[in-house]
């Protein structure tokens, strides 16, 4: 396991180095033949140009996004009553067939009757 690994570091490394070193480099003769017109403009490209305050581009206004968060409200008022009653469903259901129940779904006890007033 370990020498498949090694051998897959090295030829990455060998790969790596053999593309680096044939790779033409920029030799410095070539950057010394501009003329000092052409080097004065690249200098002032390089420069960062600072304007003053009335030119500084302004940061756009924020927007809030009503739109997006009134049609989040509008699926959550729709998602919410068929979820909850989904669940009252299910919960019921789970209530009344109890797995450790040995008698099956709860039966409904009577009322007491309530007891009647006498008359004199």
């Amino acid at each position: 396991m370990r020498r498949p690994n090694l051998l897959l570091i090295a030829l990455s490394l060998t790969l790596g180095t053999a593309t680096i070193a044939a790779a033409e480099r920029h030799k410095p003769a070539e950057y010394q033949d501009i003329t000092d017109e052409e080097r004065a403009a690249a200098k002032e490209r390089s420069r960062s140009h600072m304007g003053s305050w009335k030119e500084v581009d302004l940061p756009p206004e924020y927007h809030f996004p009503w739109m997006q968060i009134g049609f989040i409200a509008a699926a959550l008022a729709i998602a919410v009553p068929f979820a909850w009653s989904a669940y009252n469903r299910s919960a019921k259901e789970l209530r009344d067939t109890d797995a450790f129940a040995q008698n099956g779904p709860p039966k409904k006890r009577a009322k007491p009757a309530a007891p009647v007033a006498e008359e004199e």
